[in-house]
């Protein structure tokens, strides 16, 4: 990827260094109840899943606020840290579709598409930022806006620690789960949360995102390419021959596809 193999390289550690890379995919489902989806309250859960290249298998990130988060100019505020878990740990790319694309409470209650890019996890300073760019569609539309999804963003990304469940640790529209959906970490990767703060930077290891019902939180922190080449320095290459039905493997005719062909709501 160019730029982006040059910054994993470098070995100074004030330096930008790409952890991960892949490919980013967005979908939604609607409520239960919804007719048709106008807007964001028509929206039951919206999902990230990332596939990174170097390992074999799919993460499914539920966001709790049903969008990702704003990107502010000035520094967001506490209640701007948006909540996330990994809702599954998928091996087998048929067992993500069939969870993404099986009704769920009726006919046609599928997951609609509505993205499809590259992402790459960046070390920067004391943090790590996912960043991605949108390939399709080529522009966001009406469904992209509702959802927060930009042509090309970045966000900081942490985890929350297990051994500090504290009730403030989770923003509005999450929660700590209870003991049946705590974070399925071993006992290893338990013991490196010791003596660690409530939010951990996933700079020091994408490995903590790897196991169902890890905590996310997620801050916006640049929009357009510009900003984040500046920044971080790294040019995420879009590739013009992106499926998303090619990676994933459904036909067209079997989901709802206008909010990817046509970033319109569905």
């Amino acid at each position: 990827m160019g730029q982006q193999e040059q910054s994993k390289n470098n070995n100074n550690s004030n330096e930008p260094a790409i952890l991960e890379q892949g490919d980013v995919y967005f979908f939604y489902r609607p409520k239960k109840d919804a007719q048709e989806v106008k807007g964001i309250e028509d929206v039951r859960r919206f999902f990230m899943v990332t596939g990174p290249e170097n390992k074999q298998f799919y993460r499914l990130f539920v966001i709790g606020k049903k969008s990702l988060p704003e990107i502010r100019k000035s520094d967001a505020r506490a209640s701007e840290r948006y909540w996330a878990r990994v809702g599954g740990i998928f091996q087998d790319q048929k067992e993500l579709t069939k969870e993404l694309f099986s009704d769920e409470f009726r006919k046609g209650d599928v997951a609609r598409p509505a993205g499809l890019g590259k992402y790459v996890i960046v070390r920067h300073q004391n943090h790590a930022e996912l960043a991605y760019i949108l390939e399709t569609p080529g522009e966001p539309g009406e469904a992209q806006k509702e959802l927060g999804i930009e042509k090309e963003a970045s966000y900081i990304i942490s985890v929350i620690n297990p051994r500090k469940p504290a009730a403030s640790s989770v923003p509005d529209g999450g929660k700590y789960p209870s003991a049946e959906e705590l974070p399925a970490y071993p006992e290893e990767v338990l013991k490196e949360f010791n003596n660690l703060d409530i939010f951990v930077s996933l700079s020091r290891d994408t490995r903590l995102i790897d196991y169902q019902n890890a905590q996310v939180i997620l801050v916006g922190a640049r929009e357009g390419k510009d900003a984040i080449k500046r920044d971080l320095g790294i040019d995420i290459e879009e590739e013009e021959s992106s499926n998303i039905f090619d990676k994933l493997k459904v036909r067209k005719e079997e989901i709802p596809i206008k909010p990817l062909t046509e970033g319109k709501l569905e």
